[in-house]
């Protein structure tokens, strides 16, 4: 159910972005018309708007999903989410790189690097990053009667084939925590079929109240990674 919901999401925000870029142009090319050297930067631009406008379409539909859904339920205890990974922020700059230097890249030749386009990569390389701080500040992961719910307004780039995401946003029924493990400062639970992991940084009595509703809930503990 997560993953369908998961490849839902993507679809929906990936054919709206599209819808989204395509009219872009009617806006920009009046705006940059006057501007020569813009003009040439008119397509990166558009691509990394559009890839900005991704971002927050799939993180607001998953949220808006998540809201609904915890309006019908009844929570026990709400902590603050992990920080995402390295990894995870990395697809965004690399999408960025390819938007600004995919010829460089193709042609190994510096000479079609011009400096409005390494202005506008460090632009929207520092407004990704500090969307991404915002986005991580948002996330919450949710104990119910029914499931954990992890949510927020999460940016990541949520690609549905591949290496799950650290900490995915969706509603998890207690059925399909395979086990958990608990650490030092935290407890991670793993999801069944191999479909990723949440990880928990708590301790004290909030990390006594979780083993107490992983307990209830039949969720066995782990004894290897």
């Amino acid at each position: 159910m997560v993953k369908m919901k998961k490849s839902i999401a993507f679809f929906i925000s990936f054919m709206v972005t599209i819808a989204f870029i395509s009219i872009l142009p009617l806006i920009l090319n009046p705006m940059l018309k006057n501007s020569s050297r813009a003009k040439d930067s008119i397509l990166p631009i558009i691509l990394s708007i559009g890839l900005i406008f991704f971002m927050f379409f799939q993180g607001f539909l998953k949220f808006k999903w998540n809201k609904k859904l915890l309006s019908q339920s009844k929570v026990f205890l709400e902590i603050d989410g992990d920080n995402f990974t390295k990894t995870e922020k990395s697809w965004i700059y690399l999408f960025l790189v390819l938007i600004y230097f995919a010829s460089v890249i193709a042609n190994v030749s510096f000479k079609s690097i011009s400096i409005i386009n390494i202005v506008l990569f460090v632009v929207f390389l520092i407004i990704s990053i500090f969307l991404l701080k915002y986005s991580e500040k948002t996330m919450k992961i949710i104990f119910t009667q029914e499931g954990i719910v992890v949510t927020g307004m999460d940016l990541r780039i949520d690609i549905p084939l591949g290496q799950p995401l650290h900490n995915t946003t969706g509603f998890y029924p207690y059925t399909m925590i395979d086990g958990y493990l608990p650490l030092q400062d935290g407890i991670e639970l793993f999801i069944e079929y191999e479909q990723g992991k949440i990880t928990l940084n708590t301790r004290g009595e909030e990390k006594n109240q979780i083993l107490y509703i992983l307990k209830q809930n039949e969720i066995e503990m782990r004894k290897y990674l």
